[in-house]
């Protein structure tokens, strides 16, 4: 017995460090090709559904620990409530992970026939749409990102998005599963023939894109590398003057930039309010001097006349009684002009941002804020289109989202649906030092830039910043921890992809391939114990 059980926590253990490994910053991503055969090894010695919970728990634990450790900070800076929440996301994650496993055995054991086989690669993809849904999301291994550093493979996303690249790597997996267990090399071919047909598409694109041609506008980034957990103690005006010393630096380099990006919370003021009225105005006229347009992150508010139509969640000013709503924003700012253009984060962090439906459990607000001030942030409302005209009149359209919300495929097609020619990401991933996290996310927006063949600009405050283009090549990036200003040349698109027209198709297949195998099983079921009971 004890032999078995040894057995099985291997095979567990074997699976979650194949799928671990597979993931940036490691480039390792072919091992995602044969994360679950051991899985697959495993549920067939299972007995029953209790067991089947305690070995894909065992399974997703270690995944979850060695993929996600990075969520705590683990500096000594970190707010322990960063921390508690990381070991919590790691004790926690694993049970959602059962629900596909779960399903898989269901099929295995009522429909038999390798059934079960069939509907895997759909009941898995669907569930990790799943996870991006709701206000406790967190797509953050969506199986899709282990393939970031083989730009040839993942150009047909294109057409299907990442789950379309989940997809296919769930399919391979079952086949090396088939030719391991039935011994049959076919198979084994079969599933290299699947995992490498892709590259001869991405081969054909890449060459094709050297002939194609791109209206460009040179942008420029600001990475002040400033340590996240002091930031916020800084004066307006010591902010104000480092980013502009070295949004100076980088025109006198680059004389023809047009556009200059800063990092999330580059400002950490509320300086559109009239308290800051000077600080704000001498910004804008070294935004009209130097003649550039600058998007940086900032905190924004919206007061309430009556507080009684503010949300519950609204943060409350005790001394008068007024509510307002703090929102994690960025803002155009455009030379000889005062209009100033706005956008809100949408989709928040859980429990590090926003507390998830803050709205009904708001009585929990105030003990779980953690204590660098940013969290309990409002959610956004509008997906923004960004307008500048360059400085030989041509209109120029773009999109910003921040941070976490670039790891969303089917959020940042709605930014391309509505115009945008490129896509701007603000982020400071210095919260989590030099560890796996800042390198997954900047790899995961090479995924965005391919899903909608739009360029990505990414700044950050710490690491890593750097320019995307459409066909998911690095054209340039900074060092973490690096303190710079770099520039380049960003492509500018107009057309847009099939998966940016229709998204997500492969999960509505899936939804109805999973529903299917579900009531094929209770109309079995049914119709045996009618049988059962007339015989």
């Amino acid at each position: 017995m004890r032999k078995i059980l040894n057995e099985k926590f291997l095979l567990a253990l074997t699976g979650a460090v194949l799928l671990s490994a597979s993931f940036p910053p490691l480039k390792f991503g072919f091992l995602a090709t044969a994360g679950f055969v051991p899985i697959f090894f495993l549920i067939d010695k299972i007995e029953n559904y209790k067991q089947l919970f305690r070995y894909s728990y065992i399974f997703f634990f270690f995944f979850n620990l060695f993929t996600l450790y990075w969520v705590g900070g683990w500096s000594k800076e970190a707010d322990p409530f960063l921390m508690v929440g990381c070991v919590l996301l790691i004790l926690i994650h694993p049970i959602l992970f059962f629900l596909p496993i779960w399903f898989y055995m269901f099929i295995k054991r009522n429909l038999g026939k390798n059934f079960h086989l069939l509907t895997f690669p759909f009941v898995y993809v669907l569930f990790e749409y799943f996870r991006s849904t709701t206000e406790l999301a967190f797509p953050w291994l969506t199986l899709g990102n282990t393939q970031t550093y083989y730009i040839e493979k993942i150009q047909f996303i294109e057409f299907t998005g990442v789950y379309g690249l989940s997809f296919l790597l769930l399919i391979v997996n079952i086949l090396f599963y088939l030719s391991l267990k039935k011994l049959r090399f076919k198979y084994f071919l079969l599933a290299v023939l699947i995992y490498i047909l892709p590259n001869f598409y991405g081969a054909l694109v890449l060459k094709n894109s050297e002939t194609k041609s791109f209206k460009k506008i040179k942008v420029g980034l600001i990475q002040p590398n400033i340590n996240p957990w002091l930031k916020w103690e800084g004066t307006l005006s010591e902010q104000i003057e480092l980013y502009l010393g070295m949004t100076n630096e980088i025109i006198k380099e680059n004389p023809n930039v047009e556009l200059i990006v800063y990092p999330e919370t580059a400002i950490t003021y509320f300086f559109l309010l009239p308290q800051y009225r000077y600080h704000f105005n001498f910004f804008k006229s070294e935004i009209d001097r130097l003649n550039v347009a600058i998007l940086t992150g900032f905190p924004d508010a919206k007061f309430y006349d009556d507080p009684s139509q503010a949300p519950p969640s609204s943060h409350l000013i005790k001394e008068t009684g007024q509510r307002y709503d703090a929102f994690n924003s960025m803002g155009l700012f455009l030379p000889n002009s005062d209009e100033v253009q706005k956008y809100a984060k949408i989709i928040l962090v859980p429990f590090g941002e926003r507390l998830p439906y803050a709205d009904t459990f708001h009585f929990l607000i105030e003990p779980l804020q953690w204590g660098v001030g940013i969290s309990n942030w409002a959610k956004g409302k509008d997906t923004t289109i960004f307008e500048m005209r360059t400085r030989n009149g041509e209109l120029i359209k773009f999109s910003g989202v921040v941070c976490y919300e670039s790891i969303y495929p089917s959020f940042i097609r709605k930014f391309v649906n509505k115009g945008a020619q490129f896509l701007v990401v603000i982020t400071n991933d210095s919260w989590y030092g030099n560890t796996s996290g800042p390198y997954q996310h900047f790899q995961y927006s090479i995924l965005r830039a391919v899903e909608n063949r739009r360029s990505v600009v990414r700044c950050a405050n710490g690491g890593i910043s750097g320019f995307i283009d459409p066909y998911g090549r690095v054209q340039k990036k900074t060092k973490f921890y690096e303190k710079t200003q770099i520039a380049d040349e960003i492509k500018l698109n107009d057309e847009k992809t099939f998966y940016t027209l229709y998204g997500d198709l492969i999960v509505y297949l899936s939804l109805l391939v999973v529903s299917l195998s579900f009531f094929t099983v209770l109309f079995k079921n049914f119709k045996t114990k009618s049988e059962n009971k007339n015989a």
